[in-house]
């Protein structure tokens, strides 16, 4: 710091009697000024550090203003900066400093979470720990199927644009078109330590019935992916009606498919099932830099690509993670519980 070594160039030549100039300074890259001005406070006892108090007194962003001000913002949701500042007579400027700096308190977006009944927060804390006890160092295997939308303008970092003006941004740009009942593309997949299945790609008309999920899920997919790759393992399913059909449970016990059965499966959980994980992760790679499919052929195309270009490593360590989200939940259930 230059007025530290200027205080302590200038105690040295006062002990030995001598004088400085703002020449024994040219190397610092310093103003004139500035260093003759640092020497004329040195000289009326002005000390090198700044002294506790010294400051200006604070009008605004007082003790009280403070207290009151976290009272206000501190874990509520629904306040704004603008009205607070009309409140206290101050800059939003103002506002936001003293809640960053002062109270350390900052905006943080809200979590999107599952709407549970009581019911199944009860049990997924006790199903979560059955599975942990039963399955214990088991490879857990997860199925699941999710939606993909000719655009997805939901997508983070597609929901909005930058402009200097949008009266001379292009309509599709500034503009995201939706229709009312949009065709999707319902998309199934397995994965597990050892990476993902064959997908399962159709349009969403053609809905996942028992018959398809065995026939084209199950017998074409499922088994060959856990045959070629898997001794030691568990097939945790969707709680779904058609994962759960007679035929279907029948033929996973016929081929002797350990599976997670339907009174021990936690209903409601994504955040103990990593293949949600997966989707987010595949979408924002699908919808890229604001991507969006002309028609359905593409759209496939794309997602077929994209499940090509899939980090291996990356799912692998994701489908690992599931025996320790279950033991999570097996301790501190899910977050409404707290």
């Amino acid at each position: 710091m230059l007025k530290m070594r200027l205080y302590k160039f200038y105690e040295q030549h006062q002990s030995r009697g001598k004088s400085f100039t703002y020449n024994h300074f040219k190397a610092e890259g310093a103003s004139k000024a500035t260093i003759y001005r640092i020497i004329q406070g040195i000289e009326h006892g002005n000390p090198p550090v700044r002294r506790v108090g010294s400051g200006r007194v604070a009008k605004i962003t007082t003790g009280n203003m403070l207290y009151r001000l976290s009272q206000d913002f501190n874990n509520q949701t629904g306040i704004s900066q603008r009205r607070a500042a009309k409140k206290y007579k101050c800059a939003q400027s103002t506002i936001a400093w003293a809640l960053k700096t002062k109270c350390n308190i900052q905006y943080r977006k809200k979590k999107k979470i599952p709407c549970r009944t009581e019911v199944q927060i009860t049990n997924a804390k006790t199903k979560c720990g059955r599975l942990v006890r039963k399955f214990r160092g088991l490879d857990w295997i997860l199925d699941d199927e999710s939606y993909f939308t000719l655009s997805n303008s939901t997508i983070h970092g597609n929901d909005g644009y930058y402009t200097s003006d949008p009266k001379t941004t292009p309509p599709n740009v500034k503009f995201d078109k939706k229709k009312k009942f949009e065709t999707k593309v319902l998309v199934w997949i397995a994965i597990g330590p050892h990476g993902v299945s064959k997908p399962l790609i159709r349009l969403s008309g053609q809905a996942i019935n028992s018959d398809i999920y065995l026939e084209e899920c199950v017998k074409k997919r499922l088994l060959p992916y856990i045959r070629a790759n898997y001794n030691n393992y568990v097939f945790w399913p969707d709680l779904a009606s058609a994962h759960y059909a007679k035929k279907v449970t029948n033929f996973l016990s016929e081929e002797g498919i350990v599976f997670v059965g339907k009174n021990d499966n936690p209903a409601n959980v994504p955040e103990a099932r990593p293949v949600e994980d997966f989707w987010a992760h595949l979408k924002g790679l699908v919808y890229a830099k604001g991507w969006h499919a002309e028609n359905h052929s593409k759209l496939i195309n794309r997602i077929k690509y994209c499940l090509r270009k899939l980090d291996p490593v990356f799912v692998q360590h994701l489908a690992t993670t599931t025996f320790k989200r279950l033991d999570l939940l097996r301790r501190t259930g899910v977050v409404e519980a707290f």
